[in-house]
């Protein structure tokens, strides 16, 4: 196969399309639709401070390496944002590669360690607190890149959710019938009280094609896996998604496209106005309840290690 562009050898086919692309026109290819996505929901203006969330995995730092080639044409001012979550063998390799990266491409960044928060998301293992252990590491990561983003004083806060991340979230909400949810699941959040504005470059982007983008780039990202991570239910359903994908050749970005602009508008219309967000009474970040389930899972560890409950 030749580039459709340049006639020079092929390194990739992208079937949903069909053409073939060299390794230079997959980047401009790559990098022209991810600014294409920005522009389309509006992610983000010029001159404003991205804090872009890096967990040292294949996406995060995808987004980071587009969002660094975007910045000087966008005008943009980025900041890199990483957890050290505590889980042992393997946060340590994230938290080792992310500083690579932010290093490599000469960026400001600020490293977290939940530890320094009285636990660990080993602890939570260790404990029990919860069976559902990745929906608590979800909770634990949005709460401190928020807090962190609003110290940084940033205007956005961008993570590296993929067009296959996304529909997994959208099938699982029709799964479970939580429309709510869905209500609020869209590529842009709006900031609102203390909670930042979160924006998904990458959601019309194919997680494959984030893949042979890290290769052609010499993108060095961790390889390990979250030993919690068989837990998570969205590996079998990404496989349904690509099982009907291998069928019917771009049907993921008709489903994008059929859920932005006809399910989303109605669902947002409908329950908008109950997403209704307080503060929590002890840290006093934004919450749905009184307590927010950060401070409740530190409270319950904090308690366990001190020995006033018996686990």
């Amino acid at each position: 196969m030749i580039c459709k562009f340049c006639g020079k050898p092929a390194s990739i086919y992208i079937r949903y399309a069909n053409i073939a692309l060299c390794r230079e026109h997959f980047i401009q290819f790559f990098e022209k639709r991810v600014k294409r996505t920005i522009e389309r929901f509006k992610m983000i203006s010029p001159g404003e401070k991205i804090g872009v969330a890096v967990s040292g995995g294949k996406d995060s730092l995808t987004l980071l390496h587009v969002l660094y080639s975007l910045s000087k044409l966008m005008d943009l001012k980025l900041i890199g944002f990483t957890i050290n979550l505590g889980i042992r063998k393997y946060s340590e390799e994230c938290v080792k590669i992310a500083l690579e990266n932010f290093r490599k491409l000469k960026l400001e960044y600020r490293i977290i360690n939940l530890r320094d928060y009285g636990f660990t998301i080993d602890d939570i293992v260790q404990y029990k607190i919860s069976k559902r252990v990745c929906g608590i590491c979800g909770t634990v990561k949005r709460y401190i890149l928020n807090k962190v983003a609003r110290e940084e004083n940033v205007d956005r806060l961008a993570t590296g959710h993929n067009l296959d991340d996304f529909l997994q979230v959208i099938l699982q909400g029709y799964i479970h019938g939580d429309l709510k949810y869905l209500s609020k699941y869209f590529p842009v959040t709006p900031s609102r009280n203390k909670l930042i504005s979160r924006i998904k470059p990458l959601v019309f982007t194919p997680e494959e094609e984030i893949k042979k983008y890290t290769v052609i780039k010499g993108i060095n990202y961790c390889m390990k896996k979250c030993p919690y991570s068989f837990q998570a239910s969205s590996h079998t359903l990404k496989k349904a998604i690509l099982l009907i994908e291998e069928n019917h050749p771009g049907i993921r970005f008709s489903m994008f496209n059929t859920y932005i602009k006809k399910i989303y508008p109605l669902i947002n219309a409908k329950y908008s106005e109950e997403l209704e967000l307080s503060e929590c009474s002890r840290c006093g970040e934004p919450s749905g309840k009184n307590i927010c389930l950060f401070c409740r899972v530190k409270t319950r560890i904090k308690s366990i290690k001190s020995g006033t409950i018996i686990n």
